[in-house]
């Protein structure tokens, strides 16, 4: 898990070095920049989900499953796929960015694809901890969020409007946070 925790703590890093990046730039150092609430939620969702992705990886060991190199080179290209969501979202030079939403927006293609590949392998890793009993045991946000993600990236690959960015982030977001909460509680924490 040491490989993954640092890969995971690399996204995490880039993301909180944009958020550092992007205070700097409306401190008054550089250009001006224009914040995006669809940029915003969607750095939110990804940070969320990497801190998630880790708590549940780190919880794999208890779970009773037999670690092979096929499963640690799985959960390595899944907390890849995490680290390069947080690449495409914050840009690693911040020259000709004057708008976030016009940065988001002409980089949807490969968010929404990076989102559609690690849904599907969210899928996969939670078949993994105990099949379709266990996934369905998890209860009804687990299915939902994978089926409502397949909607959402639809939607976000068509759309140059930032506030359908901006809503399906936010219900992405809100349906997130609700099903991490509901899997720690049923595993009594």
């Amino acid at each position: 898990m040491v490989l993954i925790s640092i890969i995971v703590g690399l996204g995490i890093a880039h993301v909180l070095l944009g958020i550092g990046g992007i205070i700097d730039r409306r401190s008054g150092r550089g250009p001006h920049l224009e914040l995006s609430l669809a940029h915003g939620v969607w750095l939110v969702y990804i940070f969320v989900w990497m801190v998630q992705f880790w708590w549940w990886e780190f919880r794999f060991s208890e779970l009773g499953v037999d670690w092979s190199i096929g499963l640690y080179f799985f959960l390595v290209a899944y907390s890849v796929t995490l680290f390069l969501a947080a690449v495409i979202l914050v840009p690693r030079s911040w020259d000709g960015v004057e708008s976030l939403g016009d940065y988001f927006v002409e980089r949807r293609a490969w968010f929404y694809s990076i989102l559609l590949v690690a849904t599907g392998l969210d899928v996969i890793d939670t078949l993994l901890k105990g099949g379709w009993e266990y996934m369905l045991d998890l209860g009804p946000w687990t299915v939902a969020l994978p089926v409502l993600t397949l909607l959402v990236c639809v939607v976000g690959f068509r759309s140059r409007q930032l506030r359908h960015h901006s809503l399906l982030g936010i219900g992405l977001l809100t349906v997130q946070l609700i099903q991490g909460f509901v899997d720690i509680s049923s595993l009594g924490l």
